[in-house]
Formats: structure tokens, sequence, C-alpha cells
């Protein structure tokens, strides 16, 4: 009999320990894009442009397999997912340190390691939404917050491998990591059964314990799901939550720099966030096992958009660690909220393939945002007077009459 005073039983830090290590190598894999970036440029004497080509690819790849890997996970279960997602990335990193040409780069690196992406992250997330009743936002929380691990370590080892041996060697390197840590971590994904969620103590708080679907719609099929508000309500905070913090995110130590804050001062910006981020993943995730989902989300992206305002006002650093800081808890809270959401709402059965949704939508509604902002700039430049009529203005006037004079 587990004592009373246990947050999780061995079995659930099991998997809370393998689902960290999943989370940290898709992170890692997913953000050194960048560290490669001169050197695919130079190998394969391609623009700037071209290259970054393929991290579009492997963006547009992630997101939009990111249905088919969550239904995929509901019907096979995550350890097959996670395992399919391994092979195809140990594949495509064996092949990238021998790749001659872009192509293969966009084939491999864009498609492959693409795919393999999102089966790590949606399948793994999914499951712990399935694997744990009492204590789930903490249990979502602290699995993810492999994922800012992860990307601090992985991106300085490819760079150290790169300075030493070279960008193929790195990829190789890479590979066997990805071999040697995500294939045995996936093993203890395995299927849900009754006595993995059993063995806890009830908690107090009916909001923390072991609860059904709340919504009516749950047991109906996707399309009925879809013509429900609260479907539409959850993609369009994860659309709009995406844009505020993904402008934050590009923009904010260019800002800094350009206030003038110097360069290696304003990266640090990035690392005040990820701190900010990891922090607010398990933060999160404990304040939505006590309040719930919803309010748990409400107040994450509380926290991130009231900073937002503070850009307006004369930037100093100490504001803009504030800003950091706080945009970081947001996202942080956001990484753990959708999932345990998706999972309040609507049950454990086709969590992964509603998540995936979520995810698929919410980057196709960031595109279409950025897309319908451009198009009306496109009709705002339009809207400007012509040059016929600069002339024809008094002052385009005077302006051509002292032109003839002063000929």
């Amino acid at each position: 009999m587990q004592k009373a005073t246990l947050i999780f039983t061995p079995r659930q830090w099991l998997i809370i320990a393998s689902s960290f290590i999943v989370l940290a190598l898709a992170s890692g894999l997913m953000f050194n894009f960048s560290i490669f970036l001169k050197e695919i440029e130079s190998a394969f004497e391609g623009s700037r442009s071209g290259v970054s080509f393929g991290y579009s690819i492997f963006m547009i790849v992630g997101s939009a397999s990111a249905i088919l890997m969550g239904k995929l996970s509901d019907r096979y279960g995550a350890r097959t997912v996670v395992i399919l997602g391994a092979v195809l990335n140990v594949i495509a990193l064996g092949f990238a340190s021998v790749m001659q040409s872009l192509w293969e780069f966009y084939l491999l690196i864009g498609v492959m390691m693409g795919l393999g992406r999102s089966a790590y992250s949606i399948s793994t997330v999914a499951y712990i939404q399935r694997a744990f009743t009492y204590n789930r936002g903490l249990a979502t929380g602290l699995a993810g917050s492999g994922s800012g691990l992860g990307i601090s370590m992985i991106g300085p080892l490819a760079g150290y491998i790169i300075s030493a041996h070279g960008w193929r060697s790195a990829y190789a390197v890479l590979g066997v990591v990805t071999l040697l840590l995500v294939i045995p971590a996936a093993i203890y994904l395995r299927p849900v059964k009754q006595e993995d969620t059993d063995g806890q103590p009830a908690p107090s708080n009916p909001k923390n314990g072991r609860e059904t679907a709340t919504l009516p719609e749950a047991s109906k099929s996707m399309g009925e799901i879809m013509k429900r508000r609260p479907f539409w309500a959850v993609l369009g905070s994860h659309t709009c939550d995406c844009v505020c913090h993904s402008v934050i995110i590009v923009h904010l130590v260019p800002f800094a720099i350009e206030s003038g804050i110097p360069k290696v001062i304003a990266a640090t910006l990035m690392a005040a966030m990820g701190a900010g981020a990891l922090v607010g993943r398990i933060a999160g995730g404990i304040l939505a096992d006590r309040v719930g989902g919803k309010w748990a989300l409400f107040i994450s992206l509380l926290s991130q958009t009231i900073p937002v305002p503070l850009l307006l006002l004369s930037p100093t650093l100490p504001m803009l660690y504030v800003i950091a800081v706080f945009v970081g808890l947001g996202m942080g809270g956001h990484g753990t909220m959708y999932p345990f959401v998706t999972r309040e709402f609507y049950g454990p059965r086709r969590v992964g393939v509603l998540f995936g949704t979520f995810v698929t939508g919410a980057s196709l509604g960031m595109a279409s945002v950025s897309f319908t902002l451009g198009v009306v700039s496109l009709l705002m430049v339009w809207l400007y007077p012509s040059r016929r009529l600069l002339s024809e203005s008094p002052a385009g006037a005077s302006q051509t009459e002292l032109a003839q004079s002063a000929g």
C-alpha cells in the first residue's frame, strides 16, 4: 500500500522521467537548426533563404502531421509512435551526415525530422494525459520541463562537435544520442493500465481527482465535436496565444539592441524567458490541479499578455527582463495547459487526435493571421496617394516651379 505522502507512485515517476527524456530530445533537435545553418550554406553553396527553406519544411511537416500522430498514438499507443519517430530521426540524421545536396537536406531534415518531431511531442504529451488522473497537471509540467533542458544541452553539444569535428560528425552524434536515449525511454511508455493510475490517495480537491469527460459531445464523432463552441474556443485561444508570444520571441532581442543594449546582454533576455518558461510549466501544472485547466490557462495567458504594453514605454534593461520572464511564464503555462484542458474537456480516449488537431489548427491559424495582415498591408499601400495626385497638389506645383526656375 502506498504511503499517503507520495505525490506519484514509482511507476508514475518512471513515466515522467521517460517522457522528460523524449521531450528533451524533441525540443533539442527542433531548435538546433540555426547552429547548422551557415555550415549547410557553405557546404552546398546555397543561399540563406534556400537553406532556411528546409526549416520551413520541417515546421510545416511537423505541424501538418500532428493530427496523424495523435490519431496513431490513440490507436496504437505512445510507445509505438515514439519509437517510429525515433527510427525516422536516427535514419535521417545518419544519412544527413553523408548527404551531398540541398534536396537531400530538405528530405532528411525537413520531412523526416519534421515527422519525427511530431511523433515525439504529440504522442508523449497525450500519453501523460491518459496515464495520470491525480496531479496530472504537475506530471505534465514536470515532463514538459525536459523541453528546456533539451534546448540548453543539445545546442551547445552540436555547436562543440561542429567546431571540433565538422557538421557531418555532429549529425552522426545526434543520431547516436537519439538511438541511445529515446528508444529506451519510449519502452516505458507502455499502454496505460488501471494499476498505473491507482495507488495514490484521493486528493481533497475534486478537481484533482478522477474526473470524467466534462463535455457531452466528448463521446461523439470528431465532426460533432467540431460543431460545438468549446472546440473553436480552444483552437482560437491557442492560435492567438501563439501569435502573442511568437512576436515577442522573435523581436525582443532585436528591440533591445536597437534600444542601445549591448548584444551580449540583450541575448540573455532569451535565457530569462527560458527560465520563466521552465517555472511556468511546473507552476501552471500545479495550479491546474487546484483550480482546473480553464482558470490556470487564463492566468498563464494573462501573465504573458499584461507586460507587452511595457514595450511602449522607455525601454530599460530591468523592464525588458520583466517582460521576458513574464512572457516565459505564460509560454510555459501554455505548454502544460492545452493538453491538460483537452483531456479535461474530452476525456482520455481521443486526447491524442484532439490535441494534434489543436496544434495543427493553431499553426494554420497563425499562418492565416500572418497572411491576412500581409494582404491588409498591401491594400493599405494601394490606398496611398498616386504620384499624379502629388504633382497636382499646391505643394507639388511649388516644387515643380522651383525646379524649373532653378534650371
